[in-house]
């Protein structure tokens, strides 16, 4: 068996293929590197869902400053240019895409990355979010 290379420890998971998916990281990644309010997140959205975009980008931006408030610690964040994910960026996808069928899960993700059990605000922003993506016709899917 071989060694895993540095790049797979650190960054564990392949980036999503679907489009929606890939998108959301981008975003999320953007948002957590130039704050909430940064343009390009905002740009990316609108260039990816047309007018819609303000539900989507609004929820993102809460769940992301709801993750930041609760976190126990530090989540790493991958370049936008990366073509995996942190582990940290993986259970936010997991969250926003299983939050309402699978709860639990998304919970148990979430909370292996945060360090906490006080997710009930984050997931239900995660919910909604998701909601917001089946709203204008792009749900999310890993």
């Amino acid at each position: 068996m071989t060694q895993p290379d540095a790049l797979t420890l650190l960054i564990p998971h392949p980036a999503p293929d679907q489009k929606t998916a890939r998108t959301l990281l981008i975003a999320l990644r953007r948002i957590a590197a130039g704050g909430i309010d940064d343009a390009s997140a905002a740009n990316l959205l609108l260039g990816a869902f047309g007018m819609g975009y303000r539900r989507p980008l609004m929820f993102l931006r809460v769940l992301m400053q709801e993750i930041s408030r609760v976190s126990q610690h530090q989540i790493a964040i991958a370049p936008c240019c990366c073509p995996r994910m942190t582990e940290g960026e993986a259970a936010i996808l997991l969250c926003i895409e299983s939050g309402a069928a699978h709860p639990d899960m998304a919970r148990a993700a979430l909370s292996r990355v945060t360090g906490t059990l006080d997710l009930a605000p984050a997931l239900s922003i995660a919910q909604a979010l998701g909601d917001a993506l089946a709203d204008v016709g792009r749900p999310i899917t890993l």
